[in-house]
């Protein structure tokens, strides 16, 4: 497993505080048939404090294709389904403590590879948010960090 991460530019750190999560026994696994990286994901909606977890998110997914199954979620509705597919904007944070935005049609492996981004305590973490409100939050978000 530690061949395959490094051999894909793909860095990990571990925190004194370990996230909890909907399976505690997920976790960075390598496919035996594929040789392809598994990746437990929390979705995160930081503007609704909500999330959604996927326990194995392959590294040559893409973000759109995992997206048209999971939105809009059950919350987000009947009125304002601003969480559709075509409606919002994925990110991830860096290394650095910064943003990235993650392009829907980018395999993660990718993003993960790109050496601004760490799968921090073993999970791949996605920050999903309305592109109209995106802006404001990104500032806040920076703000916050400050």
């Amino acid at each position: 497993l530690q061949e395959a991460l490094k051999s894909r530019n793909i860095t990990t750190r571990s925190t004194a505080t370990q996230p909890l999560l909907p399976d505690p026994s997920a976790r960075i696994l390598l496919g035996d048939d594929d040789n392809m990286l598994y990746f437990p994901t929390l979705v995160l909606y930081p503007l609704t404090l909500q999330s959604d977890f996927i326990s194995k998110l392959r590294e040559d997914e893409l973000l759109a294709q995992r997206l048209l199954d999971m939105l809009p979620p059950p919350w987000d509705g009947p009125r304002e389904y601003e969480y559709t597919p075509a409606a919002v904007e994925c990110y991830m944070e860096t290394a650095a403590g910064g943003l990235v935005k993650v392009g829907k049609k980018v395999p993660v492996g990718k993003v993960l590879g790109s050496g601004k981004v760490d799968v921090v305590d073993g999970v791949v973490r996605v920050l999903v948010v309305p592109r109209e409100k995106s802006a404001k939050w990104i500032e806040e978000f920076k703000a916050a960090k400050r």
